[in-house]
């Protein structure tokens, strides 16, 4: 899996691209947790070239959340794939997330937050 950070206007923009699975979790994490270390707490999470997620996958972006929580940071998930969506819906986590369709609507969701 390649992971990309780039920051918009204050945003920490996280684009994925391959399978985000439990090989891949570990690394996903790591640069996660060195970046919300610096301070990271407005994140869009851009999946739109994530393939597949599996559970691993899944309890990183839990991970996540959680650490945000704490520091009343903000999470969207962006460009579900038809899978990753079904995921999503299957796990109930649909629910959970703010998930925008592309980054440009999820970094302009926090404009009007």
């Amino acid at each position: 899996m390649e992971i990309q950070h780039e920051t918009h206007n204050g945003v920490d923009v996280i684009s994925m691209r391959g399978r985000f699975d439990a090989p891949a979790a570990p690394d996903a994490e790591r640069m996660l947790k060195e970046l919300l270390q610096h301070g990271m707490t407005r994140v869009v999470l851009d999946l739109s070239e994530v393939e597949y997620i599996s559970s691993g996958g899944l309890r990183v972006i839990i991970m996540l959340t959680k650490a945000l929580e704490k520091v009343n940071g903000d999470l969207k998930l962006c460009g579900l794939s038809p899978f990753v969506s079904e995921v999503f819906k299957i796990t109930n986590l649909s629910k959970r997330y703010d998930i925008c369709s592309t980054r440009d609507e999820a970094l302009a969701s926090f404009s009007v937050s």
